[in-house]
């Protein structure tokens, strides 16, 4: 991957968020980090860029769904991969723009590394991606 890509991760728990971290900076990607949905909302509505974000919808300080529906209202072209634990949400609530699903578990750090080399490779607007 390209160190110009930037994914922001969006995880209640710090050791889920660190090991992403290294994982997907190991992978090539620049990291940034949020803990709660006040810092989520803060970082996409800020004039710094992301490619991606990696939401868990059982981060702390709002809930989920206003969170999400807020990120699609304001960056609707943002892809984003819900990142959790099967059952532990309504993933049907969470629909429109560009979402995809990685289940958290075991082995889904290979997973999430393919999904988002493919959402990265094909986004529009993203680095590498083919200009229309």
């Amino acid at each position: 991957m390209d160190k110009a890509y930037i994914i922001l991760i969006a995880d209640r728990n710090p050791h889920i968020r660190e090991f992403l971290r290294r994982e997907l900076d190991a992978f090539g990607c620049t990291v940034r980090l949020v803990e709660n949905g006040k810092e989520l909302l803060e970082q996409v509505y800020s004039q710094k860029r992301v490619d991606l974000l990696i939401f868990d919808p059982d981060i702390p300080g709002m809930e989920p769904i206003d969170i999400f529906r807020k990120i699609l209202d304001r960056v609707p072209q943002l892809p984003v991969v819900l990142y959790c634990v099967r059952g532990t949400e309504n993933i049907g609530d969470f629909t429109g723009g560009n979402v995809r699903l990685v289940e958290k578990n075991g082995q889904s750090i290979e997973v999430l590394k393919k999904t988002i080399q493919t959402i990265l490779s094909g986004a529009p607007g993203s680095p590498g991606a083919a200009n229309a």
